[in-house]
């Protein structure tokens, strides 16, 4: 096995690890052994140790997530077709898994200022700026009651959030979850409450 691969499955196992027990709970231990590594081989691989593998494990997610957006963006149309293409990604599991999101959230305040400060700046440049810059070009159109743009995006994609579909080990009983599947208008209805609001005409 190459050293990149060797690389890929350790951060692919500090990911599970991440999402299972959060940042305090990742096991160097559990990793090495789902790897078949020695542990001492993690630090060949990433010298820095559990920080260095936490940057790269957040970038990588980043990164995804940015790609998905930006297709969605890319969606022609007007902002509701943009907004509805967003929403459309977490409502088929495609989008940022927002458990993995807040894992990674929960762990800044576990690592150094900088691995904080180069993985907050990241996700902002390319998660929360697109949306920003959409949600301004709508107010200044018109489109959207002139209000913050990065509170208009913000409060979009903790919307856009609930059409995830819920996790296998929720606790509830899948027959008590409700429908045989996706609803294929939810992406729509949600973008329609962010658009219109919930108040009666």
């Amino acid at each position: 096995m190459s050293p990149s691969d060797t690389r890929s499955r350790i951060l692919d196992a500090f990911a599970d690890e991440l999402l299972a027990n959060g940042y305090p709970g990742v096991s160097l231990d559990r990793i090495a052994r789902s790897v078949a590594i020695r542990k001492a081989s993690l630090y060949h691989h990433f010298p820095g140790g559990k920080e260095e593998m936490y940057t790269e494990v957040a970038m990588r997610y980043i990164a995804e997530s940015e790609r998905v957006l930006q297709t969605a963006l890319a969606t022609g149309g007007g902002l509701a077709e943009q907004l509805t293409a967003v929403v459309t990604l977490f409502a088929r599991g495609d989008g940022p898994s927002t458990a993995m999101g807040q894992r990674l959230f929960d762990a800044t305040r576990q690592v150094g200022d900088g691995t904080r400060s180069a993985v907050s700046h990241r996700y902002v440049a390319a998660l929360i700026t697109p949306v920003t810059e959409l949600m301004a070009a709508a107010v200044a159109r018109g489109e959207l009651r002139a209000a913050d743009p990065g509170f208009l995006a913000w409060a979009f994609l903790e919307l856009a959030a609930v059409a995830e579909p819920m996790p296998d080990d929720v606790a509830m009983p899948p027959e008590e979850r409700g429908g045989d599947g996706p609803d294929p208008e939810l992406p729509r209805r949600v973008v329609d409450l962010f658009l219109r609001g919930a108040a009666a005409s």
